[in-house]
């Protein structure tokens, strides 16, 4: 079986390597530190399994990337391995392909049952997915990781929404700059509550501002 593992941390990748040659010590192992390594070891054919990452620095990483992964090498299995444990981040690569989501702070016998179910064409889904929606303060931290840790959960439309709550703008307002109807706007952000597992308006606000900032910062670094 040949396996590759994608993530842009090192020590991670040789702590990943390592457990997994516990279990298939007949195994090969590739190693993918970026998306575009990661897509030209795939174009080879001889992958059986991938485990990634889901967000990684720059344009590496993401839902898109798991996205074109999934539809490029449809007959490969692939399983994410984040440190994320927002149940909406799981659905949402499972909804785009994925056959499984492993959190980094799971057991190892998590990853295993993960790549046993996923070879054999099961999806594995953590039993965090039937937990609480993580807190506000755990989904704030997600976002330093890049901004696709919220964008990606939300349209274009709900982003421009968001992004007018965190100025302290009305539905009625907000109705009024974007020319739709009050109740579109009230139907939106309960939409944006549910994806980001917010319970107010209050944390949404919050959330938008720390995504704006987020996304000024990687724009600063696109920059240089």
């Amino acid at each position: 079986m040949h396996i590759l593992i994608i993530d842009d941390h090192d020590f991670v990748c040789a702590g990943l390597k390592a457990t997994l040659m516990e279990r298939f010590d007949d195994a090969q192992i590739s190693i993918a530190n970026n998306g575009s390594n990661a897509l030209d070891i795939l174009r080879k054919g001889s992958i059986n399994l991938v485990i990634s990452d889901l967000f990684m620095p720059g344009s590496s990483g993401g839902f898109s990337f798991i996205d074109l992964i999934c539809k490029n090498h449809p007959k490969v299995p692939l399983i994410v391995l984040s440190a994320s444990e927002n149940p909406s981040h799981i659905r949402k690569c499972v909804a785009i392909g994925a056959m499984g989501f492993v959190t980094k702070s799971a057991p190892k016998r998590s990853l295993f049952s993960a790549i046993d179910k996923a070879l054999s064409g099961e999806i594995y889904m953590p039993e965090s997915l039937i937990q609480p929606m993580p807190g506000l303060t755990r989904i704030m931290s997600e976002v330093d990781q890049g901004s696709e840790a919220i964008s990606g959960l939300l349209t274009e439309r709900q982003l421009d929404i968001l992004a007018r709550i965190s100025k302290g703008l009305s539905n009625k307002l907000i109705a009024r700059e974007l020319d739709l109807s009050e109740n579109t706007i009230k139907v939106h952000v309960s939409a944006i509550l549910r994806a980001l597992g917010l319970n107010n308006r209050t944390q949404a606000g919050l959330m938008g501002q720390k995504l704006a900032s987020t996304l000024a910062s990687e724009s600063a670094d696109n920059d240089d």
